[in-house]
């Protein structure tokens, strides 16, 4: 979002990402989408009977881990999961994808060539990121869903690491 309003209209970056938009617009509106996608899972597994071992496997508390754990029919909380799983990693990636586009179709415009690798350079750290971040946790996911992997300490090893290292490369990208 900053990188496209930037390029697409940098004379009025300053009035458009102002703090308060910035405070209600990406952390307020991230925050509320985050809660929404949490609370339902929440919701439906405490709702569910648990007749065996209340020992969660897995190095945080997710939804799968936990529902895994009921005496009765998990199929909707599997699948709850899923769409929650799928929301949560193709809807940021679909909005950063839609507006690469944008910021492709508005720097092709540009008539000086220096000007268009300045405007690519700045975008090409973020998305060596975005890349670095979704490549291995969609892995992570599919590996997982198609039980490829069929120890779940690799599996969980594999998820741990393939959203710690990421951010951890972040400063140094940067």
């Amino acid at each position: 979002y900053d990188r496209l309003i930037a390029i697409c209209w940098p004379l009025r970056y300053s009035t458009i990402n102002t703090n308060l938009r910035m405070l209600l617009n990406k952390y307020a509106g991230i925050w509320s989408l985050v809660v929404l996608l949490e609370i339902f899972p929440v919701i439906f597994a405490a709702r569910l009977p648990y007749c065996s071992s209340r020992e969660v496997q897995s190095c945080c508390c997710e939804h799968s881990p936990v529902y895994k754990l009921a005496c009765t029919d998990t199929s909707f909380n599997r699948q709850l999961g899923t769409a929650k799983t799928l929301t949560a990693l193709l809807g940021p990636l679909s909005f950063i994808i839609f507006t690469y586009v944008i910021v492709v179709v508005a720097v092709t415009r540009i008539a000086s060539i220096s000007q268009r690798w300045k405007a690519f350079h700045t975008c090409l750290t973020h998305l060596l990121l975005v890349l670095l971040y979704y490549m291995p946790v969609m892995l992570a996911y599919v590996l997982g869903n198609l039980r490829l992997i069929q120890n779940f300490d690799l599996y969980t090893a594999v998820l741990t690491v393939s959203v710690t290292i990421p951010p951890m490369l972040n400063p140094i990208i940067y």
